[in-house]
C-alpha cells in the first residue's frame, strides 16, 4: 500500500480538477455565478415491458446546459397486471428491503453510442449500498421514495413462569426473554396497531398503501422515485456539460415478473412479493403478472449558466482533455461448491480470481446466497437453521446476503495477503465491512447469528412459530425468520483515504496478478431433511474501481489510467 499522505493526495486531486472549469468540479463553489435551473420531466424515446420477459426503457438527454446528475431521478408506478381485468393476486408488494429498485436489472449510460458506465444487478447492489445508510434514513427517506419497508425494531418477549428454560439459560429467578427483530408493517394485522397473535394461518400483510394496485386502478398505487446516483455511482458527484457532449442516452433494463405456472419463492430474484406468508412461513405458490401504469420518466435538472461561463466550458473542451473521475462497478460471480461427502461435516474451500489487472480498485463487496437451482439446492430450498430462512426466503428472495455457518475468508492483492490469518469472527467481519464507507448499519441479529448456535439463538433471536398468544413465544415477530442473518456482506476497502473519493492514486492499482478471494465454509450432510448444508453457495462480487470520463474536441472517451 502506498504511504502517500492525505495532503499529497489532496494536492493531486486539486491539480487534476484544475483541468475543468470550477463550475463542473464537485463540492462548494467559491464564487457567485448566475445560473438558471430548468427542471424537466423527460419522457422515454422507447419503452417496452412484459411480465414474462422483462423489458427496456431508453431516454435521450438533449444537448443543452449542464446536467445536475446527482438530482436525476427515475420515476414509475408498477401495477398488478398488464391489462384491464388482470391482477388476480390482490396482495402484491415490492420486496421488503430495496422496494422498487428490485425492478431494475441494469442501468447503462452511453454517449455517442459509447458506453460510459454500466451497473448490473441493481437490486442486489442496493442491498449493499443502502445498508450504509442509517436506519432512520432508510425508513423515513428510502421507504418513501422506493416503496420499501425497512422499518425494523427490537422486541423482547418474556418467557412466562412455568415454561421450560430455553437452552438451559436462566437469569436469577426469571427465565431469559426472547430478543427479536420485528418489522412493524408485517408483524401486525390490517387493523392499525393490532399486533398479530401468531395463530396458524394468520397472514402477515403490509399496509395497504404499500400494495400494488390492479391495472384498472393505476395511478393510485405506490409511486417510486429512485435517484440514479443511488444505484449507479457515475451520477454521484458529476456535473455533466451536455452542451459540449454528443447525445447522452440512459437505458434501463427491467426484471421480469413471475410466470403464472411458477412457484415464485423458487426463483432467485423477483421484484414483487405475494404478501401473504403465514405463521408457518410457507407463503403462496402462485405466479403473477405485473406491468407499468405508464411509461417511466426521468426528473432532470439542467443548469444554464450565463454566456461567459458557458464559453469557459467550451474553451476547456477545445484546449485539451477535461477529466471527470467516477466509480465504475464490475459485477462478477463465483461458486463455493456443494459438499458431496457422506454423513458428517467438512470444510469446503473455493478460490476466486477476480482479475482487475491494471485497474485502480477502491472497494469490493461480496454477497452470498445458497443455491436454489441445482438438484441439491432445490432439495435444500426449504431449509432453515435455528428458524431463520437462510435458503429460500418468501420476503427477501435472493435480494439479501446470508450469514453462512462457520465461514471464513482472506484476500490476496498484488501477491500479498490482506490479513495475517483468515477472518472468521462475525464482529471482525463487520468491522472490516464498515471501513468501506461510514458504518454498516444493521441490527446484530441481521449480521451476526453466532454461527446459528441454537442455544444462544433461543435467547438472542428465538424464531419459534408455534404457540397461540403474543406473550408466550417469539411467533408474533415472524419477520425474524426472514431477516435474521440476511444482511451479512463481506467488504474490502482498498482506498487510502475515504474522504478523497475518486482522486487518482487514492485506490490500489492492481498489478499483473489478479485479485484472489479465498473462502471456506463448514458444510454438513446430516442425513436429516431441512438440516443439511450441502448446497453450493453463489457469490456475487461488486468491484468498485476508478475510471475517468474524458471530454475533448474529438468527443468523449473513458480511461482506467
Amino acid at each position: 500500500m502506498n504511504s502517500q499522505s492525505a495532503d499529497a493526495a489532496a494536492a493531486e486531486y486539486a491539480e487534476e480538477s484544475g483541468l475543468m472549469p470550477d463550475l463542473l468540479q464537485p463540492g462548494r463553489k467559491e464564487r457567485a455565478v448566475n445560473v438558471q435551473v430548468e427542471t424537466n420531466i423527460l419522457e422515454p424515446v422507447s419503452h417496452q415491458y412484459t411480465s414474462s420477459s422483462g423489458g427496456v426503457t431508453r431516454f435521450v438527454l438533449p444537448s443543452k446546459g449542464v446536467l445536475d446528475a446527482p438530482s436525476t431521478a427515475l420515476c414509475f408506478e408498477v401495477v398488478n397486471g398488464e391489462a384491464a381485468g388482470q391482477g388476480a393476486d390482490s396482495n402484491l408488494a415490492f420486496q421488503l428491503t430495496v422496494g422498487g429498485v428490485a425492478m431494475i436489472n441494469r442501468i447503462t449510460v452511453r454517449c455517442g453510442g459509447q458506453i460510459l458506465s454500466r451497473v448490473d444487478q441493481c437490486g442486489l447492489y442496493q442491498v449493499v449500498k443502502s445498508q450504509f445508510k442509517s436506519q432512520q434514513f432508510r425508513e423515513n427517506v428510502l421507504d418513501v421514495r422506493h416503496a420499501s419497508s425497512n422499518g425494523l425494531h427490537t422486541k423482547i418477549l418474556p418467557n412466562p413462569a412455568g415454561t421450560a428454560a430455553q437452552g438451559g439459560f436462566t437469569l436469577g429467578e426469571s427465565l431469559v426473554g426472547y430478543h427479536q427483530l420485528t418489522n412493524p408493517e408485517l408483524d401486525q394485522t390490517s387493523g392499525y396497531g393490532d399486533m398479530i397473535k401468531s395463530t396458524a394461518n394468520v397472514e402477515h400483510g403490509k399496509q395497504r398503501n404499500k400494495l400494488l394496485r390492479n391495472f384498472n386502478e393505476r395511478g393510485k398505487g405506490p409511486e417510486v422515485a429512485i435517484r440514479l446516483a443511488d444505484i449507479i455511482p457515475f451520477f454521484e458527484r458529476n456535473q455533466l456539460p451536455l452542451l459540449a457532449m454528443a447525445q447522452v442516452e440512459i437505458e434501463c433494463e427491467w426484471v421480469k415478473g413471475v410466470d403464472a405456472a411458477t412457484a415464485y419463492q423458487d426463483i432467485n430474484e423477483s421484484p414483487v412479493v405475494v404478501d401473504n406468508p403465514t405463521a408457518g412461513g410457507t407463503g403462496a405458490s402462485v405466479g403473477h403478472n405485473i406491468g407499468f401504469a405508464a411509461p417511466p420518466f426521468l426528473s432532470v435538472d439542467y443548469l444554464h449558466y450565463d454566456e461567459s461561463e458557458q464559453a469557459k466550458i467550451m474553451q476547456a473542451v477545445q484546449a485539451g482533455d477535461m477529466r471527470f473521475n467516477f466509480t465504475e462497478v464490475v459485477v462478477t460471480k463465483g461458486i463455493n461448491p456443494e459438499y458431496t461427502g457422506g454423513v458428517g461435516t467438512s470444510e469446503v474451500e473455493s478460490n476466486h480470481l477476480l482479475g482487475m489487472m491494471g485497474k485502480e480498485v477502491k472497494k469490493i463487496y461480496v454477497v452470498k446466497n445458497w443455491d436454489l437451482v441445482s438438484t441439491q439446492g432445490a432439495a435444500e430450498k426449504n431449509n432453515q437453521y435455528a428458524g431463520c430462512f437462510t435458503h429460500r426466503n418468501d420476503q427477501l428472495f435472493q435480494l439479501k446476503s446470508a450469514a453462512i455457518h462457520k465461514e471464513k475468508y482472506n484476500w490476496i492483492v498484488n501477491n500479498e495477503r490482506i490479513y495475517g490469518t483468515e477472518v472468521e469472527q462475525g464482529a471482525l467481519q463487520q468491522h472490516y465491512l464498515s471501513s468501506c464507507e461510514t458504518h454498516w448499519q444493521c441490527l446484530p441479529g441481521q449480521m451476526d447469528t453466532l454461527n446459528f448456535n441454537q442455544d444462544v439463538l433461543n435467547v438472542l433471536g428465538n424464531t419459534q412459530d408455534a404457540g397461540a398468544v403474543d406473550n408466550t413465544n417469539a411467533a408474533s415477530c415472524i419477520t425474524q425468520r426472514y431477516l435474521g442473518g440476511n444482511a451479512h456482506v463481506i467488504g474490502l476497502n482498498l482506498d487510502k483515504y475515504n474522504e478523497m473519493g475518486n482522486a487518482r492514486g487514492n485506490g490500489t492499482r492492481i498489478s499483473s496478478a489478479p485479485i484472489e478471494f479465498r473462502y471456506s465454509v463448514e458444510k454438513a450432510n446430516t442425513g436429516v431433511a431441512n438440516t443439511e448444508r450441502r448446497a453450493a453457495i453463489n457469490l456475487t462480487f461488486f468491484i468498485e474501481h476508478r475510471r475517468s470520463l474524458i471530454i475533448n474536441s474529438l468527443g468523449v472517451s473513458v480511461s482506467d489510467i
